[in-house]
């Protein structure tokens, strides 16, 4: 049977957060797009122009969302394989 000190939840965690952080300037890159283009061509937008774009309640519970998925999954794994014996 697993042991909660056989799963390296500090990994887990770490592998997580590197995702999440990923996820984040991806969803960053693109909500932004239009604003990234004008600032290629010399004219710099406001800032509040940018985090009007980029940070909305529906990217952040899409990341929130995907956090957690992304946690249980790699929980679950390490929890099969140490029952699996690998």
């Amino acid at each position: 049977m697993t042991t909660e000190t056989d799963i390296d939840y500090k990994k887990i965690i770490f592998n997580t957060l590197l995702k999440v952080v990923l996820m984040f300037v991806i969803i960053f890159f693109f909500n932004c797009w239009p604003q990234i283009k004008q600032s290629l061509n010399g004219t710099i937008p406001p800032l509040n122009n940018w985090l009007d774009h980029s940070v909305k309640m529906s990217n952040l519970y899409v990341i929130i969302l995907a956090t957690a998925y992304f946690y249980f999954t790699a929980v679950s794994k390490a929890k099969q394989e140490i029952a699996n014996g690998n």
